[in-house]
């Protein structure tokens, strides 16, 4: 089917009465027709460009893009749509427009028609983009300086209330009474506590900065799996909660950074711990899968529900359940335990049952 194409003096006529711009030329750039719309735009008369080479109209820039991509584009497919192209007015101003174009063929040779729309808004957007990007960076490098410069500032009278707790326990200003013990004790556990939230603070700074080293290498994970249970085992021992691990052979070895990984398991088998009520249990098993080692840590408290399952993992989240009460930490052990996964090549992930409890499993590469 042939489409009929109004000679270019009619389809001046019509055009030159158009809020747009319009430019036609030829397949070796010359100008055949441009619309009153376009001249007034640019600052030139119409004689004044008709027959010369629309490159003439465009910033240096553009007509590198005019050869390389704009009309290749429009010889390839016969058309190109929304494409950013700058003109330069006769005084010297930039102006951006986006083109629609078409090739087709009238008077007997092969022309391409450009409709041209002035974006007269989008210096100011970009504009506003950078200065908003910035001042989010800016924000966040002053976030992380503050949280790193709190945690060192805050570690030190710590360290000292932990340790002057101590002497004084060990009887180093003189006896201490049974309720002046509890005291001190409950005094050393807070600071313990504090310390450990400090702990996680600065590692959260220091993943945000790509500052944390892994040395991954080949480890024995039953070994890992024994130091971790026990620094757990006298939290166990005194909650009246049932502990199991299974299948954590002597000959399973994974890719792993073993001070790393004792973290990871360390954040997972407290967190079980914390939620899992009087009388329920907490196991941790291994299981061989492929070229993977799954380390599971499952618990029967009360779960996760459902609508907060794919924000666990996210920094200073916390799952509150009614029969906890208040949780402690700050919300970062899950976030960090799931990073030093990642950056030892595996993962943590989590499946749960709300009123059954929860599996959180690490995946680390087989040795």
């Amino acid at each position: 089917m042939t489409i009929a194409v109004p000679p270019s003096a009619a389809l001046g006529e019509v055009l030159d009465t158009a809020p747009c711009g319009f430019v036609s030329f030829t397949d070796g750039g010359e100008i055949r027709l441009i619309n009153r719309t376009l001249c007034e735009l640019l600052g030139f008369e119409a004689e004044d460009v008709t027959g010369r080479s629309v490159e003439t109209l465009l910033t240096t820039p553009t007509r590198i893009f005019y050869q390389t991509h704009f009309f290749p584009l429009l010889k390839l497919h016969g058309r190109a749509d929304e494409i950013f192209l700058t003109f330069r007015a006769r005084g010297g101003d930039d102006i951006h427009t986006l083109t629609n174009a078409v090739r087709v063929e009238r008077d007997g040779e092969w022309v391409s028609d450009c409709v041209i729309m002035r974006i007269q808004e989008r210096n100011k957007y970009e504009d506003s983009l950078i200065r908003a990007r910035k001042a989010a960076e800016e924000a966040n490098v002053a976030r992380m300086r503050f949280l790193s410069m709190m945690s060192h500032d805050l570690r030190t009278p710590l360290n000292a209330i932990s340790g002057y707790a101590e002497l004084m326990l060990m009887g180093i200003r003189g006896p201490v009474s049974a309720e002046q013990e509890k005291d001190l004790l409950r005094m050393k556990d807070a600071s313990t506590f504090l310390l450990g939230m400090l702990n996680d603070v600065l590692a959260f700074v220091k993943f945000e900065a790509g500052q944390i080293d892994v040395s991954v290498r080949d480890v024995r994970l039953s070994d890992i799996v024994a130091q971790a249970e026990a620094l757990v085992a006298p939290r166990i021992l005194g909650s009246d909660i049932m502990y199991a691990s299974t299948n954590c052979s002597t000959g399973l070895r994974v890719k792993a950074d073993d001070s790393r990984l004792q973290q990871v398991l360390l954040n997972l088998l407290t967190n079980a711990l914390k939620f899992t009520p009087r009388g329920g249990r907490v196991s941790l098993s291994c299981e061989e899968q492929g070229e993977h080692v799954l380390v599971r840590v499952a618990d029967t408290g009360p779960g996760i529900p459902p609508e907060r399952i794919t924000w666990i993992f996210e920094p200073f989240t916390q799952v509150e359940h009614q029969s906890k009460g208040a949780q402690e930490g700050v919300g970062l052990g899950l976030a960090i335990s799931r990073q030093l996964a990642r950056a030892m090549g595996g993962d943590v992930t989590v499946v749960s049952t709300p009123g059954e409890g929860a599996t959180f499993t690490i995946t680390l590469l087989k040795a």
